[in-house]
């Protein structure tokens, strides 16, 4: 028994914690206790932290503190002390009903120990444990106990006290809040006795174990459960182990292969017994069935025991007459210890309760071991005496009960009682806990049980029950039964029983044990530990009496040499120097962190301190130093520990020590003694730490001149830099050598001041003093760096240099240079500066582009040559576009603090353009700020600024935030300039390309610039004006956007984006409210002209602001869908327009005439072709391209058919009866055009050309006679409309029948620059043959749009690339190239060829040359004029060849050689004037004098040379088709010659107050000699239908 000692001291090596347990620990065996300790200690923030007198101690490698210990000691509440300290003082008439023992299982087990552990349970819960379960206890007595509870919870709180349960409690909270346990986790737990364990305790152990399958063993006997606190049965770890292990443990399984379903294993019973015999158990058995039956609910139905050893059957003792039992047995001897042989240390004498145990040793003194019940549980003894059970029973005459039992097991006799009580649970409920206690007493015995019973009446019912079944014998006593009963024991027998009983803490009978084996040591100890557990026990109600049964206890341990227990006991008596002694002088080194302890609790910190000098303990050595304010101890500790070479021994000192010198320092600055504080300073362990330490105290500027006369210079740096020093931080890099960093620091100071003087609100920069210097001393420093990097500082150093008048040229090559050397702030400052040099220039000085984009070599060469363009400007703004861009992502970068590897450069010039630096180069996220009231902080961003004496930092978020907004704005205001600046040139360019450049630029840039701030008025301003791009790309000529530029324009993204734009605003004006049928012209002109198909969104919105039953609807639907057919699509189409031109136009927003015929044009083109090809004009399919993708096939959208559609002939039908109602109701058109908001002087005559080229094109793709058009000329105000060249053309099929119409037409549109295009399926050479001038197309043989493009826009050189320029595109010159039409014969018989369209394309320069003098529109009039000198030459030798030959000339001859002379000289003196004028505007009135003699010349010089060409195409109409539209046509011509009428109001402007009709076959005489822009005559309206109404 003596190893037991040793077992606890190796107990007492396993720390509080599961963290760390070293393997030789393994296996593990605690007590519950010390797992309750371990569970604190490994999930931290102690329970114990929050009692006062343990808050201040801790825990050294997992292992309890003095503090610690004494705390538990103190203030844990056991059954003891809650029944000597708390029963007391509860209500008296609740204590009368119940017991102690009971109300304290009540409430540790049901009350605080339930299954949850988390929590307690509430009175209703508690009291209705009486209806759900057999219950030994009424719903009263449970309201009587919850009420004692709550008492004894308020006491307890005011103690400070705590119990087991409220210790579990607080584990079960904490662990809720750990996802897994830290520490070992066990594979196998055994848990013994669990019957004296509450549910909430068990559950505990799923936290270390999660092998739930087959890990934990629970072990234990209810019928054994008497221990004060717990109520326990198998069935109930059953439900529990479910509940609180399998389930929880599936949830959350660490065990892959483990099955989801958890199945608790069965109830193993050891029914086996080896301990003792047969006879004993068959009589425990019998108990266990009185349970079973009465109470079954309070214990598990388990098999019998039974055993191979043999013993007599327990035996009933009967006293003699009158005799006390006891002193039937031993007799009166009690004193007379030597003659006479009591029991022995194997056996006892069991007793109910300490009354009981007083009245033997009054009889008996201390001649054998007694022993309660309670205490003797987990004890066994060779024979057991049971006295007086029944007889001290609080059932008294109650246990008559169980002949109720008897006579249902039918054991009843003669003898038995007649009457006795029948059973009730809450009369009879003490029996349950009366019958456990017998069975434990019965069970204590391996051989021999006597039972001893003073009243035979009482105990007669179980005798009675026992005698029946045969398991017991009854003797009556006498002297040879009491000699056989009692046996004498050697003292090594009564020293182990004694240790055996002072481990089970029963130490007045381990005394005497100890006593009769005359050891004296354990005799000493065990009277000690009983004075303590006395101590205790009534330390509440008599704390003097407990103060010297506690001291005189640890006087006897101290002199027994128990030092750590002595040592404990004066811990609790407070007596703390005393412990620290004991612990000093007799525990040795292993408790000298336990003597220092005491000894600091005790307030001793020098002797303290000490001791854990001796100990090694240097933390607690210095703390103790610390908190007796001994601190020049500690100073000479720590350099006795330098001396001793403990720093490095122990990396863990230098920690120690600094942390003490720094507490020591603080407490000498608190003082004001600096040079104390000094003194601690300079023991520092190492020079960082005296430099963190300084800077914490912000005693800077001395350790800044520390640093730097120490040569440090790259702490003087750090030093420099926290107080703001910049200047001197760069002289510091400058001395260290670090010529690179004070360059770039140089440059950044230099800029951030050149930006955010006092005043001044950023860009532009400015001069400050010193600034010039500061530049040349960055790149002094630069010049000993890498030669790259000193080309770096120069580049950015230029870009900050303050020179204002530098060139174009020169700013370019800053940049280049910044870019080359990789200069992120000069590169972007550079690029600033290029776009403020183009705000300066005036819009007049600017060259004109031919390219949406510019490339950079083209940028490049231009800035060389210092000249700017809206190209220029638009590279140098997407430049700056996206370093902004770049810069706030950066900036978004520096607020999430990530990795600024990709943009480190931008992220320095950030930071140096808003003169702020990184705090401490760390990733803090706080920067300095140079200049704190800089006008790019907002005023809401200063209330973040942080001071610190003179710096000024402010965190990362806000930094980003306020440089974001001030970024933002910079953006946003060059944008505004930008586009300022576009819209200046817009309104100076007059041509429509170049217009047309500066509004897609205006409109990708607005749309930016509104994307990073809110809408301005100035905004939608720069939108608004960006919807003329409509009118420019769908203008009322379709000759004008006809151009290679336009095209390529129109293709572009931008130009989809703007038009998309355009119908979304066009959608959106409408509100809610259907669209117009002008919005819907509109918007279908914009889709089938661009092929733009909206976004959906859009798309859908188009959609449901039509009408459901507006053929638009169905068209617009299915543009997009594949699954319509292509003649489907064509008769929506068509379905649609007609649908429009029936519509009232006179209504408000009707479509306007240029998106009518616009889509009348298109409509010819997508309607079925049954010839095999088709006429069209270029414009007209050009616009039909345009709808297709780059690549698409051509054909994608031309229907080609073999057979005749009669959907076309309705098609021809409708488009001429259209046509012929706009021709001939002049007045009406002219109306509708002004309706529409169109400048009828203008448009007019536009539109008549217009419907006679759809009139010539149905006469060419239907049976249209052509005599239909010659009709249509014999109109005065139709003809007088026409361009005279397209009129005469026309007219050349009237003169001439061999002239076919194809070629008439053909001719005719080319005087025009609008060729006639034949679109065929196939290829036709004849059609190119008998129609040179017209454009031939095999769709067949072109793979995608872009290359019918090509043939329709053929590439030229560059020399003609560059007279392409944009004047001439302001004026819409008729130029045309040879023709049969272009040889002009003189009258005669002289043949002299007159080139006359030389000289018209000369005039047409001349008339360009009127709106604007800019360089381009001198080149284009010095080369025509050029041209015409050269024809001049020409014709002048032809001239003098014809005079040399001497022919006889009639005078008609010599008449018109004259006027042609006369002709010559007049051409002549115009390129004379041209010559010496230099373009003065002042001679410009003379040439226009002489130009208008030319012109009106010309007729009287000029006849049209007959065409040979023969007719091919005739044999191609059909009669029937011809019939019809002859009849149709003509009959109009005849309608309209009756229906001529005075002129109205609704006359178109300048028509001439008569009509004539003129049928002549010669009627050049009646035409105006006028064109583009003359006034014309057109007729009044005539009186016939008039066009108010629907049209027809």
């Amino acid at each position: 028994m003596d190893d037991l000692d040793e077992m606890a001291a190796e107990f007492r090596d396993i720390p509080d914690t599961f963290v760390g347990i070293g393997r030789d620990k393994y296996p593990l065996i605690i007590t519950f206790h010390k797992f309750l300790m371990m569970l604190d200690g490994t999930l931290g923030n102690s329970y114990f932290q929050r009692f006062r007198d343990a808050r201040a101690s801790s825990q050294y490698e997992g292992r309890r503190s003095v503090a610690l210990q004494t705390s538990i000691r103190r203030n844990q509440v056991t059954y003891e002390r809650f029944r000597s300290s708390y029963w007391p003082h509860f209500n008296a008439k609740l204590t009368k009903i119940l017991d102690p023992s009971r109300v304290f299982t009540e409430i540790m087990s049901h009350i605080k120990g339930g299954e949850s552990g988390d929590g307690k349970r509430s009175r209703e819960g508690y009291v209705s444990l009486s209806d759900g379960r057999v219950s030994t206890l009424s719903a009263e007595k449970r309201d009587a106990v919850y009420d004692i509870f709550e008492d004894y919870e308020k006491v307890k709180s005011e103690r400070g006290e705590f119990d087991l349960a409220d210790f579990v409690i607080d584990i079960h909270l904490r662990l809720k809040n750990e996802d897994d346990l830290m520490g070992d986790k066990m594979d196998f737990v055994y848990i013994d006795e669990v019957q004296d364990l509450t549910t909430s305790q068990i559950s505990l152990f799923r936290f270390i174990c999660k092998n739930v399958d087959e890990g934990f063993v629970f072990c234990g006997d209810t019928a054994q459960t008497i221990a004060r606190g717990i109520d326990f049965r198998f069935e109930d770890i059953r439900s529990l182990f479910y509940s609180e292990f399998l389930v929880k443990s599936s949830r959350n399984c660490e065990f892959p292969g483990r099955r989801e379903k958890g199945i608790v294993s069965d109830t193993f019973c050891l029914s086996q017994n080896f301990r003792t015999h047969t006879g004993v158990l068959r009589l425990a058995q019998s108990v266990v069935d009185l349970i079973c039956h009465f109470f079954p609910q309070s214990i598990d139905v388990l098999p019998p025991e039974t055993s191979l050893i043999y013993g007599e059957s327990p035996v009933v003792l009967e006293p003699g007459s009158g005799e006390n039992s006891i002193m039937s047995i031993f007799g009166h001897c009690g004193n007379a210890v030597g003659k006479w042989v009591g029991f022995g240390a194997d056996q006892v004498i069991l007793v109910r309760d300490d009354s009981a145990r007083k009245e033997i040793f009054n009889c008996m003194g201390n001649q054998a071991l007694v022993l309660t019940i309670v205490e003797c549980k987990g004890l066994e003894f060779q024979d057991v005496l049971l006295y007086n059970f029944f007889g001290s029973s609080p059932m008294s005459d109650q246990w008559r009960v169980l002949y109720e039992f008897l006579k249902e097991k039918d054991l009843l006799d003669a003898n038995t009682p007649k009457s006795f009580p029948s059973f009730s649970e809450s009369r009879h409920n003490i029996m349950c806990s009366e019958l456990k206690q017998l069975y434990v007493a019965i069970t204590r015995t391996r051989q021999r049980l006597w039972i001893c019973e003073n009243n035979e009446e009482l105990s007669k019912p179980i005798l009675d029950y026992w005698t029946r079944l045969c398991l017991v014998q009854v003797r009556k006593i006498d002297d040879s039964l009491a000699a056989a009963m009692r046996r004498a024991s050697s003292p090594e027998e009564w020293k182990s029983q004694g240790i055996e009983l002072f481990w089970e803490k029963n130490y007045e009978m381990a005394t005497m044990c100890f006593e009769k084996a005359g050891e004296e040591t354990w005799e000493k100890r065990a009277k000690a530990s009983g004075l303590r557990a006395s101590s205790d026990s009534i330390r509440v109600s008599n704390p003097k009496e407990a103060r010297v049964m506690l001291r005189e206890a640890a006087e006897i341990f101290d002199s027994i040499d128990r030092s750590d227990t002595a040592a404990e006991c004066f811990c609790d008596l407070g007596e703390y120097e005393r412990a620290g002694r004991i612990y000093l002088e007799k525990c040795g080194v292993p408790e000298l962190r336990k003597a220092g302890e005491c000894f600091s609790l005790a307030g001793s910190y020098k002797i303290a301190a000490e001791v854990y000098n001796r100990g090694n303990i240097f933390d607690e050595c210095l703390s103790a130093c610390t908190k007796g304010n001994h601190l020049d101890l500690g100073l000479q500790y720590i350099e006795q520990w330098k001396q001793q070479a403990f720093m490095t021994i122990f990396k863990e000192v230098d920690k120690i020590a600094q942390e003490f010198l720094e507490k020591c320092a603080l407490e000498c600055k608190k003082k004001r003694d600096s040079s104390s504080m000094l003194r601690f300073v300079r023991a520092f362990c190492t020079e960082e730490s005296k430099r963190n330490f300084l800077k914490s105290l912000d005693f800077l500027e001395e350790l800044l001149v520390l640093e730097e006369d120490s040569g440090n210079f790259s702490e003087a740096l750090e030093i420099a830099k926290r107080l703001g020093h910049t200047l001197r931080e760069i002289d510091l890099l400058e001395k260290a050598g670090d010529y690179r960093n004070a360059s770039l620091l140089v440059l950044s100071y230099v800029l951030a001041n050149s930006l955010w003087l006092s005043g001044t609100r950023g860009w532009p920069l400015k001069s400050f003093p010193q600034k010039e210097e500061l530049l040349a001393k960055a790149i002094s420093c630069a010049n000993k760096a890498p030669e790259i990097f000193r080309a770096s500082i120069c580049a950015e150093a230029e870009s900050l240099s303050d020179d204002r008048r530098k060139l174009l040229s020169e700013l370019m090559q800053c940049y280049s240079d910044s870019k080359q050397y990789k200069s992120r702030t000069g590169e972007i400052l550079s690029i600033r500066k290029l776009l403020e040099a183009h705000f300066e220039v005036h819009p007049t000085k600017y060259e004109s582009d031919h390219e949406l984009q510019i490339d950079p070599s083209l940028f490049e060469e231009r800035m060389a040559k210092d000249k700017v363009s809206g190209g220029t400007l638009v590279f140098v703004w997407n430049l700056w576009k996206v370093n902004c861009l770049e810069i706030l992502e950066c900036l978004d970068s520096l607020e999430k603090r990530v990795d600024l590897n990709k943009c480190e450069d931008t992220a320095r010039f950030c930071l140096s353009y808003f003169g702020a630096r990184l705090q401490n180069n760390n990733s803090s996220g706080t920067y300095v700020l140079m200049n704190p009231n800089a006008a790019w902080i907002r005023n809401s961003d200063k209330g973040f600024i942080s001071w610190k004496k003179k710096v000024a930092t402010l965190g990362a978020r806000h930094f980003a935030s306020a440089a974001r907004e001030y970024w933002c704005r910079e953006l946003v205001s060059a944008g505004l300039r930008v586009l300022e600046a576009l819209e200046a040139l817009y309104n100076f360019y007059s041509s429509r390309y170049c217009q047309s450049v500066c509004l897609v630029h205006i409109f990708d840039i607005a749309k930016f610039v509104e994307s990073k701030s809110l809408g301005t008025e100035k905004l939608h301003n720069f939108l608004q004006l960006c919807t003329k791009y409509f009118r420019i790309v769908f203008p009322l000529d379709p000759r004008e956007s006809l151009s290679e530029d336009m095209i390529s324009l129109r293709e572009t993204e931008i130009s989809n984006n703007l038009l998309e734009e355009i119908i979304s605003r066009n959608v959106i004006s409408s509100g809610n409210d259907k669209l117009t049928y002008r919005q819907i012209g509109q918007v279908a002109m914009t889709m089938l002209g661009s092929g733009l198909m909206p976004k959906k969104g859009l798309h859908r919105k188009i959609i449901t602001r039509l009408s459901e039953n507006s053929s638009w609807k169905s068209f617009i639907k299915n543009l997009e869908s594949p699954c319509t057919s292509k003649e489907a699509r064509s008769h929506e189409f068509h379905r649609a327009l007609a649908e429009t031109y029936s519509i009232n136009w006179r209504a408000r927003q009707f479509i306007s005439p240029k998106c009518f015929f616009y889509l009348v044009e298109r409509l010819l083109i997508l309607s079925p072709h049954s010839r095999g090809h088709f006429f069209t004009t270029k414009s007209s399919f050009v616009e039909y391209l345009m709808c297709l993708p780059p690549d698409a096939n051509p054909s994608a959208g031309v229907v080609f058919t073999d057979k005749k559609s009669y959907a076309t002939s309705g098609v021809f039908e409708f488009v001429v009866g259209a046509v012929r109602e706009c021709l001939f109701n002049c007045g009406d058109t002219a109306e509708w055009i002004r309706r529409s908001n169109i400048d009828c002087n203008h448009y007019f005559p536009i539109l008549m050309l217009r419907l006679f080229m759809i009139l010539c094109l149905l006469c060419l793709n239907s049976e249209l006679p052509f005599d239909a058009l010659l009709e249509v000329l014999k109109v005065y105000y139709i003809k007088n409309q026409l361009p005279l060249r397209f009129y005469e053309a026309i007219r050349l099929k009237r003169m001439n029948k061999y002239v076919s119409c194809e070629t008439a037409v053909a001719a005719a549109f080319k005087t025009i620059e609008d060729s006639l295009v034949i679109v065929a399926s196939t290829e036709d050479s004849s059609l190119e043959f008998v129609c040179p001038n017209a454009i031939s197309l095999d769709l067949k043989s072109f793979s995608c749009r872009n290359e019918v493009i090509k043939k329709l826009f053929p590439r030229s050189t560059d020399g003609d690339k560059k007279a392409r320029n944009v004047v001439s595109e302001e004026v819409a010159v008729e130029q045309s190239s040879k023709t049969t039409l272009e040889t002009d014969l003189l009258k005669g018989g002289l043949q002299i060829e007159l080139k006359w369209d030389i000289f018209r394309e000369f005039i047409d320069a001349l008339g360009s040359l009127r709106s604007g003098s800019d360089g381009d529109s001198k080149s284009l009039v010095m080369r025509k004029k050029a041209a015409v000198e050269e024809h001049i030459n020409c014709l002048t030798a032809e001239i003098a060849d014809l005079c040399k030959q001497q022919r006889s000339h009639s005078v008609e001859d010599k008449n018109v050689l004259d006027e042609f002379k006369t002709t010559i000289e007049e051409m002549t003196e115009i390129c004379s004037l041209l010559d010496t004028s230099d373009f003065d505007v002042k001679v410009m009135p003379k040439i226009d004098g002489i130009l208008k003699i030319l012109e009106e010349r010309r007729y009287n010089l000029l006849v049209q040379k007959s065409a040979d060409v023969t007719k091919t195409l005739e044999d191609r109409r059909s009669q029937s088709w011809y019939s019809v539209f002859e009849g149709a046509f003509f009959k109009s011509i005849e309608e309209r010659k009756a229906q001529i009428l005075p002129s109205s109001s609704n006359d178109p402007p300048n028509v001439s107050s008569a009509v004539a009709y003129d049928d002549k076959e010669e009627d050049g005489k009646n035409i105006s000699r006028n064109e583009k822009g003359k006034s014309k005559k057109q007729p009044k309206k005539g009186k016939g239908k008039g066009k108010g109404g629907k049209r027809k």
